[in-house]
């Protein structure tokens, strides 16, 4: 083994270190940390599931994909073994199947890297990756927003070892977990057609994704579509959430005595109340949509022109901007969406990109949990935050968007 590689190999085990120290120290601190706890929610949707027997979206309402149950439904399996299900102790295997997650992120990462970045030091980069799992570790151990993040990941990994077919099955079950790797897909799609030895393979990448998607979907479409229904209505019917960009306007707006709001916890998130909200919310759905659909045109117009000079990166840069634009122009953005994109970060070229992404990320935590009292009374504080976070986020965007247009 070459000192390149023993040297990376090190980081590799310091990161894993650093990841099990942040597991254990993370238990410890639960019981006083400041946060709105979601894992009690999955442990009672899992104690449904297995206790009751109860199937979702059919006997109870459930307002995630079809393929989160799994990774929520493990811990409460493996509770049986240690003493029976109990909160506690589901808690606890829920942590560590998030730090498992993490974990082989790094592991996914350190074979990936080397095909972009051969004979340059990529040690930085996965400690770049191992500082920002501890920076949003609060939300990193207490969603399952990292199970899609990973199978984001495994989807790259197929996909850069031609593999399409597995890559499709991949971003699939990503889909069908948290539904945002959906904007991935038109650009690994664009990338094949255009890199013409790709192709034929499309067809390989569009049979995964569906075969993935039908055998997911298929158990719930037979016991009954009213449960999906009503999932999509949950989503659809959701107003402005406080950490939004739009939500910042309304506040804004408030302090300028231009409109009234107040803020109230609806669709198990806080959201802002105003006579402008409906409005934005509207607004943001409709932006989202022609922001991506722009985005999409602006990567296709411009591989028609110079496709045969693409960087191997490519690919992992357009889903990052049409990730980010998701989270931006959304009308939920939760600090846990960070998480999407903090798998793609040792892919970006550059510092500032990284460091962009490394700031905000802090900046998340402090509105929402340890500022949430002022936060529901709309002191200024942490919309100041948070109007510097998204700021950071929105300049982020503009870096991404000036790497691929200096591809072409």
């Amino acid at each position: 083994m070459t000192s390149e590689k023993k040297a990376l190999f090190r980081i590799f085990w310091g990161g894993s270190g650093t990841l099990l120290l942040l597991l254990a120290g993370f238990n410890l601190l639960t019981p006083i940390l400041p946060t709105n706890n979601d894992v009690e929610l999955y442990f009672r949707y899992t104690r449904r599931i297995l206790q009751a027997g109860e199937v979702p979206y059919r006997d109870f309402g459930f307002e995630y994909p079809p393929l989160a149950l799994p990774f929520l439904v493990l811990p409460g399996v493996l509770c049986y073994p240690f003493g029976g299900l109990e909160v506690e102790r589901y808690a606890w295997l829920f942590h560590t199947e998030c730090f498992g997650l993490a974990l082989a992120g790094l592991g996914l990462l350190y074979g990936l890297l080397p095909r972009f970045y051969a004979g340059r030091n990529i040690g930085w980069r996965l400690a770049a990756y191992t500082v920002g799992c501890g920076l949003i570790s609060i939300f990193l151990m207490q969603r399952f927003d990292m199970a899609a993040a990973f199978l984001t990941l495994v989807a790259f990994w197929f996909f850069y070892r031609d593999k399409p077919g597995w890559a499709g099955v991949a971003l699939g079950l990503a889909v069908l977990t948290k539904l945002y790797p959906a904007v991935i897909l038109p650009p690994m799609l664009l990338y094949m057609w255009y890199v013409r030895p790709l192709r034929p393979q499309i067809w390989w990448l569009l049979t995964g994704f569906g075969i993935a998607g039908g055998v997911v979907l298929a158990p719930f479409v037979l016991i009954g579509t009213d449960g999906l229904r009503a999932f999509v209505a949950f989503h659809s019917e959701r107003g402005l959430e406080v950490e939004t960009v739009f939500a910042g306007v309304v506040v804004f707006a408030r302090y300028l005595g231009l409109t009234e709001a107040r803020v109230e916890n609806q669709f198990t998130a806080f959201e802002i109340i105003s006579p402008w909200s409906k409005p934005l919310a509207t607004a943001s759905t409709i932006l989202t949509i022609i922001g991506l659909l722009l985005i999409y045109f602006w990567l296709w117009r411009n591989l028609r022109r110079q496709s045969d000079k693409l960087p191997l990166d490519w690919v992992i840069t357009a889903a990052s901007l049409s990730i980010l634009w998701f989270i931006l122009a959304n009308k939920v953005l939760s600090p846990q969406y960070l998480i999407w994109l903090l798998v793609l970060l040792p892919f970006w070229r550059g510092r500032a990109k990284i460091i962009l992404l490394l700031l905000a990320l802090p900046l998340s935590l402090l509105p929402f949990p340890f500022l949430v009292d002022w936060l529901t009374r709309l002191d200024a504080v942490p919309y100041i935050i948070l109007a510097v976070r998204n700021g950071l986020l929105i300049a982020l965007l503009g870096l991404l968007l000036a790497d691929l247009r200096s591809t072409y």
